[in-house]
């Protein structure tokens, strides 16, 4: 097993032996129906040796992808079933460090440019090769597969036009290949390219892969003629069967033999298809007389599976080494920093990111502003301060189901790269919370500073810093919240509803609406504790009254009557103490509610780690 370079003098290319090779065998798969089992696959073998690119190809339902998934360990294996790479078993861990893997969908960062995106993820997976390298890599890998003309154009959103789709799927693979992999897998890479495209990059992906080593395996669904001729071999399965394994250019040989030649008109691979579609009435016995004829041939050249897999060996996980990898302290504070910097890149350029709540935060401290406009110091108007407090927390939370739409775009783009191996959950989270703190904090002062003075609330620096930081961490807290549910439930509306639901809920038990004592014993004791509007409102409460006096009104005989009881009616006045202690809040310490805010964020965040690590699992 050779190993991969990344020394200047190779410029960082893969240097695998010629002679390696990768050894399926009797891989199965079923899954239970109403009637017992269904085989999805069945005892399928191949070797395949580097440089070589294996197609993939069958009716739908075949179970192309399902044996893609089989191979690269997505999908476990039913016993009997082994791979082996040189002879040696070959693990899980281990397939997932040499190999990537490209699925029929997309997942980019809009924002980011072509050149970007390949960028990033060779970084990601290699964060101590040189500058100079990875553009050098960059640049030979975009120039192989066509995309040197859009390398500079960003991808695309929805509220921003990018590249084709056929580009997209280009600029995946880009992605996936630039990380020198040993094996690379391919789910239909060439859907939605016009046939030059779809020939050229398989053209490039095949020149690639003989230059550097590397083992290729692609599902594939109606190449044309020039196409097909880029792989080495072919299989053809249905119903998780193998029906033919070969080198495709002995295909027009295998139908001589077979009685059908391959017509004029036709490729070798659509000939094929009309005896392997076994979806019509009457097909299915073309499928069995194509298998039988197939097994009833001497063995192909390709090696047996059965002599290839003979030596012995100890199962191989760790192949870091070969990679020239940094340790995992070191490969943590690089991927935490390499997504922390594409993170915030994106943040800034995402209007759907910060641009539209950095609008609504805005606007809401306006609306603040202009409404709740100098309430003055009388009694009368402290239920509106109250009102400002409770609004600020609540709402402003609210609006953190506008980072859903942006988080799951990063989390499907996550599932991708983290499947391949680039990076783990870890950084991943880091990142988002250290890339978020700042962009919610600018946010949070951007409302304040609309709002704060204009409503006349706690005169000083103080006060107003302390606002700030109390509704910041409820924010926080409500935005984690969130990406949790997103996490869990990554369909938008449905996400949307109940995040919307679990804030509301927090609204009725927070304390406002109905005073906490006059809650049900079980909502008083139970979720009224776990609220973190309940701690930042209170927070903000004291903050803001606290040390000020308020003027009571005076009915016509000179009898003073105070909104709230009075610990000096003499003087007509009713403090901001006072307040606090009518509404059995004046007793809290800001230290002990902070700590508790920070806890709640904290908890969010670990459901966060694990909501992401079971689903990537």
């Amino acid at each position: 097993m050779a190993s991969i370079s990344c020394s200047s003098s190779s410029l960082g290319e893969v240097v695998n032996s010629p002679s390696s090779v990768l050894s399926f065998q009797h891989l199965s798969f079923s899954v239970k129906t109403k009637s017992g089992s269904k085989y999805l696959i069945e005892d399928v073998s191949v070797n395949i040796r580097a440089g070589e690119l294996l197609a993939l190809m069958g009716p739908s339902g075949a179970g192309k992808s399902t044996l893609l998934d089989v191979m690269a360990f997505r999908k476990t294996m039913m016993e009997g079933g082994s791979i082996y790479l040189n002879g040696q078993p070959l693990g899980p861990k281990a397939m997932h460090k040499i190999s990537t893997f490209v699925e029929q969908e997309d997942a980019l960062l809009g924002v980011l440019t072509v050149r970007e995106s390949v960028t990033y993820a060779l970084r990601l997976h290699l964060p101590l090769l040189p500058r100079k390298q990875v553009n050098e890599r960059v640049n030979r890998v975009l120039g192989a597969l066509g995309l040197n003309s859009c390398a500079d154009q960003r991808i695309g959103t929805p509220i921003s036009r990018g590249i084709s789709g056929g580009q997209k799927r280009r600029v995946t693979a880009a992605c996936a290949m630039v990380t020198f992999p040993r094996v690379l897998f391919l789910d239909e890479v060439t859907s939605g390219l016009d046939s030059t495209s779809a020939r050229e990059v398989m053209a490039s992906i095949s020149t690639l892969s003989k230059a550097e080593g590397m083992i290729v395996i692609a599902s594939i669904h109606q190449p044309s003629l020039e196409t097909l001729a880029q792989f080495t071999n072919v299989m053809f399965l249905a119903s998780g069967k193998t029906c033919y394994l070969g080198r495709v250019d002995e295909l027009d040989s295998f139908f001589e033999k077979f009685g059908h030649p391959v017509g004029r008109f036709s490729s070798p691979s659509d000939h094929a298809m009309n005896f392997l579609n076994s979806d019509f009435a009457g097909s299915s016995k073309s499928v069995d007389q194509f298998r039988e004829f197939y097994l009833s041939l001497p063995s192909s050249s390709i090696p047996d599976p059965e002599k290839v897999a003979s030596g012995s060996g100890q199962p191989i996980e760790d192949d870091s080494k070969l990679h020239g990898k940094a340790g995992p302290l070191e490969t943590l504070f690089w991927n935490t920093a390499v997504l922390s910097e594409r993170t915030a890149l994106n943040y800034l350029r995402n209007l759907l990111a910060y641009g539209v709540r950095v609008g609504m935060y805005g606007g809401m401290g306006l609306m603040l502003a202009t409404i709740w406009i100098r309430l003055g110091d009388s009694d009368s108007v402290v239920n509106d301060r109250l009102s400002v407090h409770f609004y600020s927390v609540a709402f402003l939370g609210f609006m953190s189901v506008a980072g859903i739409p942006s988080f799951l775009e990063e989390r499907a783009v996550y599932y991708r790269e983290s499947k391949n191996g680039l990076y783990s959950t870890l950084p991943f989270l880091l990142s988002n919370t250290l890339v978020n703190i700042p962009f919610l904090f600018a946010s949070t002062v951007i409302f304040t500073v609309i709002c704060y003075w204009a409503i006349g609330l706690h005169p000083g620096a103080a006060p107003f810093f302390r606002f700030v930081i109390y509704l910041f961490l409820a924010i926080f807290a409500a935005e984690s919240q969130a990406l949790v549910v997103a996490s869990l439930i990554p369909i938008f509306v449905a996400a949307l509803a109940i995040s919307s639901f679990v804030n509301g809920f927090w609204m009725s038990v927070g304390g406002y609406f109905i005073k906490a004592r006059s809650l049900p014993r079980f909502w008083f004791f139970s979720f009224h504790y776990m609220d973190y509007q309940k701690y930042a409102f209170e927070l903000m409460t004291n903050s803001d009254l606290r040390g000020l006096t308020f003027t009571c009104d005076t009915i016509v005989d000179g009898v003073c009557a105070c909104s709230y009881p009075s610990s000096t009616p003499s003087t007509c006045t009713v403090s901001g103490q006072d307040i606090l202690n009518y509404l059995d809040i004046g007793h809290i310490t800001d230290r002990k509610w902070i700590g508790i805010l920070v806890s709640i964020v904290i908890l969010y965040r670990i459901a966060l780690f694990l909501a992401l690590k079971t689903k990537s699992g």
